[in-house]
């Protein structure tokens, strides 16, 4: 990876324009302890410009907030690598390529937004939908992982795993019409697209913490030991 050249102060300018942005505030910080992910977005900081420009509400600059988090967060890790959006702007593909020494993967990411009740589990019919939207996203070929974060307590990462197995029964029941109301032709599609997952981290809350990874059984790709431990760790 590149050294940075720009600043963190005009860099942070530049990506989010005065001080008295929230994104400032929050990823500015990010920008000055560590000169990897500084160095990211410099290379990307178009990009990231051009999305941090967009967002309207609160919720919007959450998201993206959280995007750029998961992706410091990596990139303390000497062992990871990151590209921003490789498959092009607009297009439904992952957010990130990453690189585990030299093992390659995708890492698409979400967040849920707030629930009606703080401190709340996520509604199972909420997350399923987030995770059926973005199995359309996953190219095959490729080991892929879906992050998830939300404002859920710990224990809501139960949900995900409960959530993937919801998934299965409906499949292994043949409920076509289940599958269509949610972005598929039928099962088949659903079950084709859900291989391509290898796993999902579920964050609750704070990226800091250490993650829950759940891995897919039925993924064509699956992730090696070492990878996953190294998903699995608190950030430092």
């Amino acid at each position: 990876m590149l050294r940075p050249t720009i600043p963190p102060d005009e860099l942070t300018a530049y990506l989010f324009g005065g001080a008295r942005s929230s994104l400032a505030s929050e990823v500015g910080p990010w920008l000055i302890a560590s000169s990897r992910f500084r160095a990211f977005a410099e290379a990307y900081r178009d990009k990231i410009r051009k999305k941090a420009r967009g967002p309207r509400d609160e919720e919007s600059r959450r998201d993206l907030a959280f995007e750029l988090a998961f992706a410091a967060r990596l990139l303390d890790d000497r062992r990871f690598a990151l590209e921003y959006e490789p498959y092009g702007v607009g297009r439904r593909a992952p957010d990130f390529r990453a690189t585990f020494r030299s093992l390659r993967f995708n890492v698409e990411v979400r967040r849920l937004r707030s629930a009606p009740m703080p401190g709340s589990p996520p509604d199972p019919a909420r997350l399923i939908r987030a995770v059926s939207d973005k199995l359309g996203q996953l190219p095959p070929s490729t080991m892929n992982v879906l992050v998830i974060g939300g404002d859920g307590p710990p224990s809501a990462a139960d949900a995900l795993v409960s959530a993937m197995l919801w998934l299965q029964e409906r499949a292994a029941r043949k409920d076509d019409r289940f599958f269509q109301d949610h972005g598929f032709t039928g099962v088949r599609d659903f079950l084709r697209r859900y291989q391509r997952l290898s796993g999902a981290l579920w964050f609750a809350g704070d990226l800091a913490a250490p993650p829950s990874l759940w891995r897919n059984p039925q993924a064509r790709h699956r992730l090696p030991d070492d990878l996953t431990r190294a998903l699995s760790l608190p950030a430092r």
